[in-house]
């Protein structure tokens, strides 16, 4: 089931367009053939870092990817979760992927969302903010220089 509004603009068709490499004042931060990765507009609970991860081509929601495309998706993620320990020292990460309206989808194109976790710090209780456009080009330039 598709719930994409009629003539929608998608924002991520619209950076993945302009890909294959990102630029030095860009907030993307790993781009392989099938799946991209970036510093989104918000972060939260004052745990800044997450990023998220994205194929190239539109995929609206889960029911939608093709088997294939998962292991673009764990290999990202775990590189992701490698270059944040290196960049941010960060314990753990967490992950999270929302479907449709009821669950809370508001971009309608499929993206995982991979966080930096510490102890004690409140990521699920704490409120969204948004990023400067600066903070964003810092914080993709620190997980691509730790990606190597």
């Amino acid at each position: 089931m598709k719930h994409a509004p009629a003539g929608y603009a998608c924002p991520f068709c619209g950076i993945a367009a302009t890909l294959p490499s990102p630029r030095p004042e860009s907030a993307v931060v790993l781009v392989d053939t099938n799946v991209f990765a970036l510093i989104p507009t918000h972060h939260y609970a004052g745990i800044k870092g997450n990023c998220l991860v994205v194929p190239r081509r539109h995929v609206e929601n889960v029911w939608d990817i093709p088997d294939n495309l998962g292991n673009d998706f764990f290999r990202a993620t775990r590189r992701l979760a490698e270059a944040m320990r290196t960049a941010f020292g960060c314990e753990g990460i967490s992950t999270r992927q929302h479907n449709g309206p009821a669950g809370d989808q508001d971009v309608w194109h499929y993206h995982l969302h991979v966080f930096p976790r510490y102890a004690n710090d409140g990521l699920h209780a704490g409120p969204k903010a948004p990023y400067t456009n600066e903070e964003r080009i810092a914080l993709a330039a620190a997980l691509r220089a730790a990606l190597g």
